[in-house]
């Protein structure tokens, strides 16, 4: 935050999770700076891009329940190095980020259903 380096997230804004997505937008104002921009969108890739050189994803698998099949839960982590799939990243996260609404807006709204 001291670096000026401004951070955007996609995330699932609901009332499950309202707690910390208002944690994460206090340090705007902690810092005096709009540095971190957080919109709500429902989507179930987990990942993070690095100036445009590095990615790192998540994927987890849940147990099935089946005989001679996946007992426990499981972290599986990425990390992308190719240009080619970073940039194709970058464009998936801005078009989703742009089409989605802002976690202030929704946070309005899910105080109204309160």
């Amino acid at each position: 935050m001291e670096r000026g380096i401004p951070i955007k997230i996609l995330s699932r804004v609901d009332l499950a999770g309202l707690e910390n997505t208002e944690k994460m937008l206090s340090l705007n104002y902690q810092y005096g700076k709009e540095l971190i921009e957080i919109r709500h969108c429902e989507q179930p890739l987990r990942a993070i891009i690095f100036d445009n050189k590095t990615a790192r994803m998540k994927e987890i698998n849940e147990p099935t329940g089946k005989i001679n099949e996946l007992n426990e839960r499981v972290f599986i982590f990425y990390t992308i190095y190719d240009k080619e799939w970073i940039d194709w990243l970058s464009k998936i996260f801005w078009k989703m980020f742009s089409n989605s609404i802002s976690a202030k807006k929704r946070i309005e709204e899910l105080r109204k259903l309160k």
